[in-house]
């Protein structure tokens, strides 16, 4: 327990380990950042200042059906207490959903080529 990174997830994953507990997610979401599958955005960046899309496109939480990242960038750099809730519900349907994968994956026996693939987009390589 007390990890959280997703490379961190797979690596224990892949060792048999199937329970975690760890901050990661709330503590950068009240920090602004973000994980998404292309990696963490930091919505404080002036980049999401103008950005009307979603923080994450098909993710089903409310900061992305129903908020810009424009909006959230507002709200963090404000401070606005709503901008970290909503990034935190971000945050843990992000893992949320990447453990359904994962377990989708162990299912069909395809485990080490989803971390493969998982982490080449997540860093960029």
């Amino acid at each position: 327990m007390g990890i959280g990174s997703p490379d961190y997830i797979l690596e224990a994953v892949e060792n048999g380990i199937d329970m975690f507990d760890c901050v990661l997610a709330t503590r950068m979401a009240r920090n602004g950042a973000v994980f998404t599958d292309d990696g963490v955005v930091t919505l404080k960046k002036v980049m999401h200042k103008f950005d009307h899309g979603p923080i994450e496109e098909g993710c089903t939480c409310r900061a992305c059906t129903q908020y810009s990242r424009a909006y959230m960038h507002h709200m963090v750099k404000t401070g606005e207490m709503l901008g970290g809730m909503l990034a935190t519900e971000h945050n843990l349907t992000y893992f949320y959903r990447l453990m359904e994968n994962v377990r989708l994956a162990i299912r069909e026996n395809r485990f080490a080529s989803f971390k493969r693939d998982y982490l080449a987009r997540f860093y960029g390589k």
